[in-house]
C-alpha cells in the first residue's frame, strides 16, 4: 500500500542556468544520453555543466523519488484518497475490541484505540487529500532541482576556499618572515624576547589557519561528489565554473522575473487549490497561496537586490586590485634597486595576493548570487 509514502514530499526541476538538460524520468536508459555524454558523465572530471545531469542518474535522493513516482505516475486526486481509504479500511476490518476479562487488558485496549485514531486520522487525510500524480511529480522535480542548486553552489564554494589557500599561504610566508626579522634584531638587541613570543604566535596562527582551510576544502569536495555519485574518497578532477554573466544582468527585466517565479514557484500549490474538494480547504489554501505569492516575490526582488551589490562588490575589489597591482610593479623596481627591505617587499606581496584572492572570491560570490536569483525566478523562491 502506497500510504506510507504519502505526503513525503520529495522535489526537482532540473535547470542549469536556466537551461533544461536531456534527461529521462524513472530511471535513465542508455538512449538518454549519447555515448560521448555518458562517457563525460561517468570519467572523474567534474564540470559544472554536468551538475544537473549527474544529480539526475546518481544522486540517491532522485533515483529513491524517481522509483516512488512510478507508484503515483497516471494517478488522480482520487485515487491517492481511495488508498487512503483502503488503508484506513485496512486497520478498521482488523480492528478487535478487547475482553475486559483479559489479563492483559489495558495494553490491549491501548492498541484498540491507537489504531482506531491512526484509521480515523488515514481517512481524514483522504478527506483533505489533494496530491495527484502531477502533484508527486511536481514535488519531486523541485527536490531535484533544490539538489542541482545546492551542488553548484557547493562547487562554487570549492574553488573560492581554494582560492582562500592562496591568502593564507601567503600570510604564512609573511608571519615567517616577520618571525625571522624579528629574530635578527634580538640579536642585534633591537628587539625584546616578548616580541618573538608574538612573532612566533602569529606563525602558529597562521599554521593552523591554513591547516583548517584545507580540511574544510577536503570536506567540501567530498560533499560535492558524495552528491553526485561517487564513492567515498574518489579522485576526482573538479574543473572550473563559468564566469558571472554580466551583459545578461543589464538584460533583466526584473517586474517580469518576479511575475513569472512567483508563477513557477507556487504551481504546486495551485494544483493543490485545483484538486480541494473541501470548501475549507480550498478556502484555507488559498489563503496560503495569497501569503506566499506576496513572500515569492519578495524573495525574488530581494535576490536580484543582493546579486547587484554582488555586483558593485566585484567591480570595487578589481578597482583594489589594479591599485594593489601597480603598488607590486613598484615594490618589484625598488626590491631589484635594493631600495626595499624584504620584510616591506613580503608586505606588498601579501597585500597583492589578498587583492588577486579578492577578485577571484568576489567573482565567484557574483556567480552565486545570479545562480540563486536565476533559481529564484525558475521556481525556487521562497515562500515560507
Amino acid at each position: 500500500m502506497k500510504y506510507g509514502k504519502i505526503g513525503a514530499g520529495c522535489l526537482a526541476v532540473v535547470l542549469c542556468l536556466g537551461t533544461m538538460p536531456v534527461t529521462a524520468w524513472a530511471g535513465t536508459p542508455e538512449f538518454a544520453y549519447t555515448a560521448e555524454q555518458w562517457a563525460s558523465l561517468r570519467d572523474n572530471q567534474l564540470e559544472f555543466t554536468e551538475i544537473a545531469d549527474l544529480i539526475h542518474v546518481y544522486n540517491n535522493t532522485v533515483i529513491q523519488n524517481q522509483l516512488e513516482y512510478e507508484d503515483f505516475r497516471g494517478e488522480d486526486a482520487d485515487d491517492i484518497a481511495d488508498d487512503y481509504y483502503d488503508a484506513a479500511d485496512d486497520i478498521y476490518g482488523s480492528l478487535e475490541y478487547p475482553d475486559s476479562s483479559d489479563s492483559d487488558y489495558a495494553s490491549r485496549l491501548s492498541s484498540y484505540l491507537s489504531s482506531q485514531i491512526q484509521a480515523d486520522n488515514l481517512r481524514e487525510q483522504g478527506d483533505d487529500n489533494v496530491e495527484d500524480g502531477d502533484v508527486k511529480k511536481l514535488e519531486y522535480d523541485k527536490t531535484e532541482a533544490g539538489l542541482v542548486k545546492e551542488a553548484q553552489e557547493l562547487m562554487i564554494s570549492y574553488w573560492s576556499q581554494t582560492y582562500s589557500l592562496e591568502s593564507l599561504e601567503q600570510n604564512k610566508i609573511q608571519a615567517r618572515s616577520s618571525y625571522d626579522q624579528t629574530l635578527n634584531r634580538l640579536s642585534a638587541g633591537m628587539s625584546t624576547q616578548a616580541q618573538v613570543l608574538s612573532a612566533q604566535e602569529a606563525v602558529t596562527s597562521a599554521d593552523a589557519s591554513l591547516l583548517s582551510a584545507q580540511s574544510s576544502l577536503g570536506q567540501t569536495k567530498e560533499t560535492l561528489c558524495l552528491m553526485l555519485g561517487w564513492t567515498y574518497g574518489a579522485q576526482v578532477d573538479i574543473g572550473d565554473v563559468p564566469e558571472p554573466d554580466l551583459e545578461g544582468m543589464t538584460a533583466i527585466n526584473l517586474e517580469e522575473d518576479v511575475s513569472r517565479g512567483v508563477e513557477n514557484s507556487l504551481k504546486i500549490l495551485e494544483k493543490k487549490i485545483a484538486n480541494a474538494k473541501s470548501g475549507t480547504n480550498k478556502t484555507s489554501l488559498e489563503q496560503s497561496l495569497k501569503s506566499q505569492k506576496e513572500t515569492a516575490a519578495s524573495s525574488i526582488k530581494n535576490a536580484y537586490e543582493s546579486m547587484m551589490i554582488s555586483k558593485s562588490d566585484y567591480e570595487q575589489a578589481l578597482n583594489t586590485y589594479e591599485i594593489e597591482a601597480a603598488a607590486m610593479e613598484t615594490a618589484e623596481r625598488k626590491m631589484a634597486a635594493g631600495t626595499t627591505t624584504r620584510n616591506d617587499y613580503v608586505t606588498q606581496q601579501t597585500a597583492f595576493a589578498a587583492a588577486q584572492v579578492n577578485v577571484r572570491t568576489q567573482k565567484l560570490a557574483l556567480l552565486k548570487a545570479q545562480l540563486e536569483y536565476r533559481w529564484s525566478v525558475d521556481g525556487l523562491a521562497s515562500v515560507s
